[in-house]
């Protein structure tokens, strides 16, 4: 875009790097490229995962929290809690910051990014009504999508009935809100197939834009290694959602029949949060393999792309789509980087949906529904990195690119243009 001014777009994200939302942080490296500048409002988060995507100059962050941990911590977390229900605190707020960017700002068009809440959805909707300017909301995850509130990460009280009983009467109003929203906005974005069908109830302008990869980052490299590693990076919301059962299985059968040993095959869990954790650890001493796994902390963006091209195997877990109280539709930002470096992906259980629809476009592994699938898997790659000193998938490369951030950002500018933002 040399020599032609950007323009700017305000973007309201309920967090955004060097914390989460990678999904915005890669929209906001390549969108000006596009023509678009982005100008970011967005509630702290203490983390620092995505270091890597926390350049953006125009950030303001609105810390709704003093600290972090301690009784004060919780104390104000209740009174937020309670303050954005009754009040719609947050909204205010970011609306309030927002209307400052606007007034200092020329903005042509508003993305709201969302989770499951209507934050900060509501507060597009009131800046872009009031200014008459068009807005998207790009919605990453909705309830819909999980069996058994797994969304849910906080616990507001002790007794787990009155945890679910609020939460029921949450998601109502939080649903509804969210609908209303959704009708009154110029477009929807989502991140699969079965999210924009969902959505589609409530906007027919309902559009898919896969979460992806970074080119930049994310490619193959022949990285030579002593060990044959089987690699699972993320978090595990419940055996509901994502089920290592069977991969567990045929690490235990290899061993057993002596066709692995510890001194060369490991399986590797970088999970970030205690509570999956805790799922793994219980599977590690019901199959008895400590002697095989490892199990870790989370890890900074950064770092990803080495450690995936220095496993052998790359795992997904799911579960399957198939029944009613079962996941929908969950594609993570994992599942592309994995297909970015042309390793090996193993994905159990296989959830007879968009994950194996799309391992099979790509041409980048198994989605394995038996254990004697993911014996046969293992085995051949085994016997390839046994020969080679490193596995390499054969993908369809022109499938995969399709998911790179930078071709998102290129989708993103369309229908933001198509909606009425200003053409570049």
């Amino acid at each position: 875009m040399d020599g032609q001014k950007l323009k700017n777009i305000l973007i309201l994200c309920d967090a955004f790097p060097p914390a989460f939302n990678p999904r915005m942080g890669y929209l906001c490296k390549y969108l000006p490229e596009h023509g678009w500048n982005p100008i970011i409002v967005t509630e702290y988060v203490p983390e620092n995962i995505f270091s890597n995507l926390s350049t953006v100059q125009n950030i303001k962050y609105i810390n709704f929290y003093w600290k972090k941990n301690g009784k004060i911590s919780r104390l104000k977390y209740v009174t937020m809690f309670f303050a954005e229900l009754l009040l719609d605190y947050k909204n205010r707020r970011l609306r309030k910051e927002a209307e400052m960017v606007i007034g200092s700002n020329d903005i042509s068009f508003i993305l709201a990014s969302v989770s499951f809440r209507a934050f900060p959805a509501l507060a597009a909707s009131w800046v872009g009504k009031a200014h008459r300017i068009p807005y998207i909301v790009d919605c990453r995850d909705i309830y819909e999508q999980f069996p058994n509130r797994e969304y849910s990460s906080k616990v507001m009280f002790k007794s787990a009935w009155i945890n679910r009983a609020v939460d029921v009467v949450l998601q109502k109003k939080y649903k509804s809100r969210r609908n209303k929203i959704l009708r009154s906005a110029s477009t929807v974005t989502t991140v699969s197939e079965w999210h924009r069908q969902e959505l589609k109830k409530y906007n027919a302008n309902a559009h898919l834009i896969y979460n992806g990869f970074d080119g930049d980052a994310f490619y193959f490299k022949p990285v030579v290694s002593r060990m044959f590693k089987i690699t699972y990076v993320g978090r595990i919301e419940s055996e509901a959602v994502k089920d290592p059962s069977l991969l567990f299985e045929s690490v235990a059968f290899l061993a057993n029949k002596n066709m692995i040993t510890p001194d060369t095959f490991r399986v590797q869990f970088y999970l970030l949060n205690q509570s999956s954790k805790t799922i793994i650890n219980k599977m590690i001493e019901k199959y008895r393999l400590e002697k095989y796994i490892d199990v870790f902390g989370d890890v900074e963006n950064e770092k990803v792309p080495d450690i995936l091209n220095e496993s052998s195997i790359l795992l997904l877990l799911a579960n399957r789509t198939t029944e009613q109280q079962s996941p929908k539709g969950i594609m993570g930002t994992k599942v592309y980087e994995y297909l970015a470096v042309e390793k090996p992906v193993l994905c159990v259980r296989n959830d007879e949906s968009c994950l194996e629809e799309t391992i099979k476009a790509t041409c980048s592994g198994i989605s394995a529904s038996t254990v004697e699938q993911v014996n046969t898997f293992i085995t051949d790659q085994y016997t390839e990195w046994q020969k080679n000193g490193f596995t390499h998938q054969r993908t369809c490369r022109a499938a995969i690119e399709k998911f790179s951030r930078r071709y998102q950002a290129r989708q993103f500018a369309g229908l933001i243009e198509s909606s009425g933002g200003c053409a570049v």
